[in-house]
């Protein structure tokens, strides 16, 4: 449901002020011990014409991590509920009642409005929300100097998109963290980083603690790159792939078992990159090998995991670059002939097909790959986008174009080469 005016929007944030007097007061239902339910409905409808909360979530805690109270875990929970009550519906949110700091709560309402406007760039497609759910999983709280409670969270979260009904959009392993600090009033948040693209981004030129200004002077300018990026895809649409001589096909049903079972976890025969630049490439190489696609040892380009140290040799050892770089796996597809996979780099965008791979970066290089799951429709017959399978962040059956990065880039898998 969307709201239809701005008085809506502020029936709804008063409501949520509301709701966050019952969280904070520690009047909402367990679930668990440390659970969270939302009320439905039927429970406690909110103001004529305005549904109620449609998902549930839950704090849990890693070993050793001292756990918040009520009153806290309230306030998290009442932040989380208004961001996603805002996706769902896509309206902008209201945070001033839970923020001391006005540009804090402007800088995460932006971070909101950014989704918001992805999720909303393909008129034919409807990204709002039926559902959703999320776990929030304690690692770390520490006392600041100044006061505050720093808490470090990572998400888990399940999306249920109006246009998919009955698919499960899964993310994991999304990062947070809050900063609580005690007022007359109650506890209210003093901040909150959530690690997307552009956040990354600023962090990295002005630090965390000064990032929410520039995020709110970049978050505009940055939208309006996304929409230009995707209508600069919409142009080729229509275009046709003509791919590479394959004598051997790609088994795309065993690819896409593969990245089913490991989208959301490991398979610990391999190892974890996670920590170490990502995990990405590493988990699209294994789909493609699951796929029927051999490791090339036949020189000059290699693409090859016999074990964990880096090797650049033709010998049935080591991990060649190409396994688990993005860009160096680029390389290898794009200039490997004989012996090994067939692909054609840099594909018209709306030509692929389940199986194949998308790169994702800024201007200034690819920075992640993800393996096309299934194919989204728009108008009858064309493609509008595509639910992806991905490791780092963990996501599985998520729509591409929520991604945040401006440049896409499809990698056409055709089979492979006897040489």
């Amino acid at each position: 449901m969307k709201f239809g005016n701005r008085t809506a929007r502020r029936i709804w944030a008063g409501w949520l002020a509301a709701l966050s007097v019952l969280a904070l007061s520690g009047c909402w239902p367990e679930i668990s011990p440390r659970g969270w339910e939302l009320p439905t409905e039927s429970a406690n409808p909110g103001p004529a014409g305005v549904q109620a909360p449609s998902g549930t979530g839950g704090i849990v805690y890693g070993e050793g991590t001292v756990p918040l109270t009520g009153e806290q875990e309230g306030l998290l929970h009442t932040y989380m509920t208004a961001a996603y009550e805002a996706l769902a519906r896509l309206e902008s949110p209201d945070f001033s009642f839970l923020f001391t700091d006005p540009i804090q709560a402007r800088a995460n309402e932006c971070a909101v409005e950014l989704q918001i406007g992805l999720r909303t760039l393909i008129p034919e497609v409807d990204y709002s929300l039926t559902g959703y759910s999320y776990v929030l999983t304690c690692r770390e709280t520490a006392w600041r100097e100044d006061g505050g409670l720093e808490v470090h969270l990572e998400e888990a979260s399940v999306q249920n998109f109006a246009q998919f009904p009955g698919v499960d959009s899964r993310r994991g392993s999304n990062s947070h963290v809050f900063v609580l600090e005690e007022t007359g009033a109650g506890w209210r948040l003093r901040a909150h980083w959530e690690y997307d693209i552009l956040f990354t981004q600023v962090a990295e030129q002005v630090g965390e603690e000064n990032a929410s200004e520039a995020y709110i002077q970049a978050a505009p300018g940055y939208l309006s790159q996304l929409r230009q990026a995707w209508a600069a895809r919409e142009e080729t649409r229509g275009e046709q792939a003509s791919l590479p001589q394959a004598e051997e096909p790609y088994d795309r049903d065993e690819a896409l078992a593969y990245a089913d079972r490991y989208a959301m976890e490991r398979n610990w025969e391999w190892p974890d990159y996670s920590d170490y630049g990502g995990n990405c490439q590493n988990f699209a190489s294994q789909c493609l090998l699951a796929g029927g696609i051999p490791m090339d040892t036949v020189g000059p380009n290699i693409w090859k995991w016999y074990g964990p140290d880096p090797s650049e040799t033709v010998l049935a050892e080591g991990r060649s670059p190409s396994w688990s770089g993005v860009n160096q796996f680029r390389e290898y597809a794009e200039e490997n002939s004989g012996f090994g996979l067939s692909a054609l780099v840099d594909a018209p965008y709306y030509s692929g097909q389940s199986g194949d791979l998308i790169q994702m970066g800024m201007e200034d290089g690819l920075r992640h790959t993800v393996i096309i799951r299934s194919l989204v429709s728009g108008s009858p017959g064309q493609t509008a986008d595509y639910l992806i399978h991905s490791n780092t962040n963990d996501m599985s059956n998520y729509p591409a174009s929520l991604y945040g990065y401006p440049v896409f880039s499809l990698v056409r898998i055709a089979g492979w080469n006897r040489g």
